[in-house]
């Protein structure tokens, strides 16, 4: 379906020359699509959706900014966020969260609890967690990938370690109730 989407753009650029990116990047958006979004066929939209983007604006790709895989990343984050948004499958939690919560997990946490957790975080926080814990990349990294804005960069990347250990202390709380349920 990718293929047959881009053979009906009118671009210079030729499918053959953008297989060897599909080929390489595909596989590693598939699983951070899939991690986010939990279903294979949304994952799979989501990947597609982010390959026919970077077709569309692989001329706007600034090496200088980010590498080729952080950029598909960018995209295939505000795809995924895009998709999430749409489904509207995450519950918000009004909860004032203060420094004297642990910054840990409960000890008797399951994976299956973890998934159930992570799942109740609005979307901009599951794939801040996804970034930053399962995909290992780096705060800078993920500045761009967000692609949020800030006078400086030293501050954003404060911002987001900050945001990080907020969530970390709403999935401790969302986990502390689910294992008293």
């Amino acid at each position: 379906m990718f293929i047959k989407h881009i053979h009906n753009k009118k671009h210079s650029k030729t499918v053959e020359d953008f297989v060897p990116m599909i080929n390489q990047y595909g596989p590693t958006l598939m699983a951070f699509a899939g991690r986010i979004v939990t279903c294979q066929e949304d994952a799979e939209d989501v990947v597609q959706e982010t390959f026919v983007t970077a077709y569309e604006h692989l001329d706007d790709y600034d090496s200088e900014r980010a590498s080729l895989k952080t950029w598909l990343y960018r995209i295939a984050y505000h795809e995924a966020l895009h998709h999430l948004r749409q489904r509207k499958r995450f519950l918000e939690i009004p909860i004032v969260v203060g420094d004297e919560i642990l910054d840990e997990l409960p000890d008797a946490t399951t994976v299956e609890q973890l998934d159930e957790a992570i799942q109740k975080l609005s979307p901009e926080d599951q794939m801040l967690l996804q970034l930053h814990y399962f995909d290992q990349r780096s705060l800078k990294e993920i500045a761009y990938i967000t692609g949020t804005s800030s006078d400086s960069l030293n501050r954003e990347v404060s911002r987001l370690s900050s945001q990080l250990h907020r969530i970390r202390q709403r999935l401790r709380i969302i986990l502390t109730r689910l294992n008293n349920e």
